[in-house]
């Protein structure tokens, strides 16, 4: 079964969301504060500044909670081995991310801490495939060696911005670059890139910057994601690391092959979710078995197909495929990007 949602914009402090609205084939597009579109989302947003109820989830078509759906029918949808092992949760979150400008640095919690101080299941282990960028994007990604958390607090005490920048790697980034990124790994994205990330389903952060780059101060609550200003420093995993060694870590380069799916995040990175391209000329067909998957295309246009249904696809199209679904033919000249537990 092929599911389509309902547009899913999720409001966050930073600037951006022009190319997705372009993506999308929208008229008038622009940059706002709705700069993230959430596929496929069972996860909420927070935002504590100006809490919004459910904001994050995912309405089907019918205008009813993909959620809802989800809890009725669980092992249709994600499959018996996945529920077996997380139960009626969802284990991937998949968004469209456009920045404006460059986002706050960040850190996200492994799935210990998270268990430990959140109550989650989940941490924020994510990953960034890049569609389109700027000449200029760029993105920071780990601490440099010998940066401890006495002086990383230090850096935050003062508000230090730029000197808690020049203890991140700064890497300029391209098109069809994938950047993966650890809970505990602390990151912040650069202006003008445009991204799907992947990532675990859960918006549990913590934020050492009090202001924006445009000027907006978060509320406390934002920085230390409830944890308070001393245990939050405890989210930071610091092991710094060469350039070199960041790159060879958490770099990879996805390659285009006809007919067939191109691995652009698989067992070597992580266990929690996988990412491949598929680029299809003429026809291609496909069991996924019991496993569900989310997908966005990426350019072009066709179709897919299960036994009962026909789905017309074009750029910036987005839609949930169920476990079991059986054959999936998919036929036309496009790319897609196919996001799995």
């Amino acid at each position: 079964m092929i599911l389509k949602f309902k547009e899913n914009r999720v409001r966050r402090a930073y600037l951006g969301g022009k190319k997705i609205d372009r993506f999308m084939g929208k008229d008038n597009p622009a940059d706002g504060r709705y700069p993230e579109e959430w596929v496929a989302s069972t996860a909420t947003a927070f935002n504590p500044d100006m809490p919004k109820e459910n904001e994050g989830l995912s309405l089907l078509e019918d205008g009813s909670f993909f959620i809802d759906l989800l809890k009725k029918e669980p092992e249709k949808l994600l499959g018996k081995r996945l529920c077996e092992k997380h139960g009626a949760e969802q284990s991937i979150l998949v968004k469209l991310l456009d920045s404006a400008e460059r986002l706050v640095i960040q850190c996200h919690p492994t799935v210990p801490f998270a268990k430990e101080n959140f109550g989650s299941d989940f941490g924020k282990t994510e990953c960034w495939y890049m569609l389109d960028t700027e000449p200029d994007a760029c993105v920071y990604l780990g601490f440099k060696e010998g940066i401890t958390r006495e002086y990383w607090k230090e850096l935050f005490d003062k508000q230090d911005v730029e000197g808690m920048l020049s203890c991140l790697h700064k890497f300029s980034v391209k098109p069809d670059e994938l950047w993966f990124i650890e809970g505990g790994v602390p990151h912040a994205i650069g202006a003008g890139c445009f991204m799907i990330e992947l990532q675990e389903p859960s918006d549990l952060m913590v934020i050492p910057e009090r202001v924006t780059p445009s000027g907006v101060t978060l509320v406390d609550t934002k920085l230390h994601g409830g944890l308070g200003f001393n245990k939050m420093f405890d989210c930071f995993v610091y092991e710094g690391r060469s350039e070199s060694e960041t790159k060879k870590l958490y770099y990879r380069k996805a390659k285009d092959v006809s007919n067939a799916f191109s691995d652009i995040v698989g067992v070597d990175l992580t266990d929690k979710f996988s990412m491949k391209k598929l680029k299809v000329c003429g026809s291609f067909e496909v069991d996924l078995g019991d496993s569900y998957a989310v997908c966005i295309v990426t350019d072009g246009e066709g179709t897919v197909s299960t036994e009962n249904e026909t789905l017309d696809l074009r750029k910036g199209s987005s839609f949930f495929i169920t476990a079991n679904s059986g054959n999936l033919c998919f036929d036309g000249d496009f790319s897609l990007v196919m996001c799995q537990p």
